[in-house]
């Protein structure tokens, strides 16, 4: 601590006057050394004799002036370091430091005259007082700033600022202080930090604030309307989970509920094999799951393939429809999702069987087809008119009812039976155009003639052949005239010999009724669909014949052909050659044993073959 310095004030004599010496005699400069003999300790008779000498620091500036009052109590930290000697500043910092120096040595005019009044001893020293705090508060202010600023510079990481240790001296003659521009870059970037910081605040908040406004804009009317339908019946979901886009594919907002922990139960039993299911809208993605009771999984697929699925047996069954939405591209915000379907059935069905025709003229043919049996058995037939049997196709079983020309024209019950369910249908059967003829000689009747009376023998042995195999549904029938054809005899014309007026009258009489036709004119022959040759020679009083299976008993049969070209257990296709006609030639065709009219079938215009 530095030891006060008590210098006694000299009272002017009375009656002399004091001269004011001038400004430039009154101030020394800061860096000039004390006058020899100019000592620190005072000697004068207000002096402490007890107090020992210790050593001065030499007073940086104003060392000729008056002394200067008492210092103020330094805190203890500062009173315990020596004052160092001032460093040498740099430029900007010794400006700071030099203004006391600058008043005190200034002069007050410019010409190097002080025109200022004269000051007296206690305004001089107040003066010289004054600017000496002026510049150890500046000094002070200056070395704060500089220890915080090496402070942070130095010690940054550790967050202390390195100083000497406790007791120890610092030197300041060793250290300079650096410039403000570390600490100016330093504050520079806080700011900028802190800008920053606020900058993201307020986008946060405005983008929060825009979220949960497109929050409450995705609502649930954004979902879409799935509607479901199984065999006509509409589902209601059990359960699903939709997310509606609130910004892009990035935020979704969640719709989800449990409808109901159990299946739907249908109604109305499912009666067909098929059972119709239809999604709307057709562009979401199915899966369709089907159980039977027993737990075994009986169709898996989407709902596309079970159009195509057919119920095998009746029973209880569970199922389970997912409809789902999958995101399309990344850039596309959509609603993704899943509607779930569970429901129960019962599959009661009933075979569908129906007529090709409901009614039918003499000489006809019509098909009854049975589909949708779970049996697994054939169909029965019951019915006063003769049929095939029943042959399974693609349309289910199929039998086929050839109506001769001489059956009598009214309706014709038709009982089905397929398992345990049974349905009888009505046939009508209409009687054909009374076409005739009446001869007064037997010369004039048509020859050749087959009847039903005098079929050949080796042909009524094969009348009850029927293959399994339907070969004409591979391409169908067609004409096999190679050339127009004349027709003596059509299939039905009832031939009368010497009736009597009487008998013409009233349509009555004894005569033959064809039951083919009679063709003249020579062409060569083709097969009219694909077949099997069952017959193929000559035979007595017809001359050669040639009968062709072509599957469930139906046959196409020529009478008196001039020539052959296959043989017996050949395969043949639609149009390929297999003789020749002579001038007159029968045509017939029968389904079973019974005969019906060979052309309309030969033309391929037979509806009843067209169901197989």
């Amino acid at each position: 601590m530095e030891q006060e310095k008590v210098i006694p004030k000299q009272e002017p004599q009375e009656g002399k006057s004091t001269p004011a010496r001038p400004a430039k005699e009154n101030t020394r400069s800061q860096a000039e050394p004390d006058a020899p003999g100019d000592s620190g300790a005072d000697s004068g008779p207000d002096a402490d004799p007890g107090t020992p000498e210790s050593p001065q620091t030499p007073e940086p500036a104003l060392a000729a002036q008056p002394p200067e009052p008492a210092e103020p109590a330094q805190p203890a930290e500062r009173a315990a370091l020596p004052e160092p000697a001032e460093p040498a500043q740099p430029a900007g910092r010794a400006a700071l430091a030099e203004p006391a120096e600058s008043l005190a040595a200034a002069p007050a005019d410019p010409d190097g005259e002080d025109t200022r009044p004269p000051m007296t001893p206690e305004q001089q020293a107040e003066e010289e007082r004054r600017l000496a705090e002026m510049t150890r508060t500046v000094q002070v202010s200056i070395e704060q700033i500089m220890e915080a600023a090496d402070g942070q510079a130095a010690g940054g990481s550790s967050g202390e600022a390195p100083g000497p240790a406790d007791g120890a001296d610092s030197p300041d003659t060793d250290h300079e202080e650096p410039d403000g521009a570390p600490n100016g870059f330093h504050r520079a970037t806080v700011l900028l930090l802190r800008w920053l910081l606020l900058v993201v605040v307020v986008v946060a908040v405005i983008a929060g604030a825009g979220l949960v406004w497109l929050y409450r804009q995705a609502t649930p009317d954004m979902i879409p309307a799935v509607t479901v339908t199984f065999d006509g019946q509409e589902v209601q979901p059990s359960s699903y989970r939709w997310q509606v886009p609130v910004a892009g594919n990035l935020i979704k907002r969640t719709y989800r509920d449990t409808v109901s922990s159990r299946p739907t139960v249908l109604e109305t039993p499912v009666e067909s094999a098929g059972a119709d299911l239809t999604v709307s809208p057709s562009d979401l993605r199915t899966q369709l799951t089907v159980e039977n009771a027993a737990g075994e999984s009986c169709f898996t697929g989407t709902v596309q393939q079970f159009h195509a699925f057919r119920f095998e047996q009746n029973g209880d069954y569970t199922a389970r429809l997912v409809v789902s939405n999958a995101q399309g591209y990344a850039e596309e915000a959509s609603v993704t999702g899943s509607q779930t379907y569970e429901l129960a059935f019962t599959v009661d069905i009933r075979p569908t069987v129906r007529l090709n025709t409901q009614s039918a003229a003499q000489g006809g043919v019509v098909a009854l087809i049975v589909s949708g049996a779970q049996s697994g058995g054939k169909p029965i037939l019951t019915s006063q008119l003769s049929a095939t049997d029943f042959y399974e196709g693609t349309r289910g079983w199929v039998a086929y009812l050839p109506i001769p020309c001489d059956a009598e024209a009214k309706d014709y019950p038709l009982r089905v039976q397929t398992g345990d369910y049974t349905q009888t249908l009505t046939l009508t059967v209409r009687a054909r155009s009374g076409a005739y003829r009446d001869y007064t000689s037997k010369s004039q009747l048509t020859k050749p003639y087959v009847g039903s009376d005098n079929t050949p023998r080796e042909v009524a042995d094969l009348l009850d052949v029927a293959g399994s195999t339907l070969y004409w549904t591979e391409t169908g029938f067609s004409s096999p005239f190679t050339r127009s054809m004349d027709i003596t005899l059509p299939y039905g014309t009832t031939e009368y010999l010497n009736r009597t007026r009487e008998e013409r009258a009233k349509g009555t009489g004894t005569g033959r009724t064809s039951v083919n036709a009679v063709l003249s004119g020579s062409c060569e022959l083709v097969a009219p669909a694909a077949g099997k040759v069952l017959l193929a020679r000559e035979l007595d009083g017809v001359g050669n014949t040639l009968v062709i299976e072509h599957g469930a008993g139906v046959k196409t049969i020529f009478y008196g052909l001039k020539s052959l070209d296959v043989e017996e257990g050949d395969l043949l296709r639609r149009g390929q050659n297999i003789g020749m006609t002579a001038k007159s030639t029968v045509v017939e065709v029968r389904i079973g044993q019974t005969p019906v009219e060979p052309l309309s079938i030969l033309r391929g215009q037979c509806d009843a073959l067209k169901n197989y």
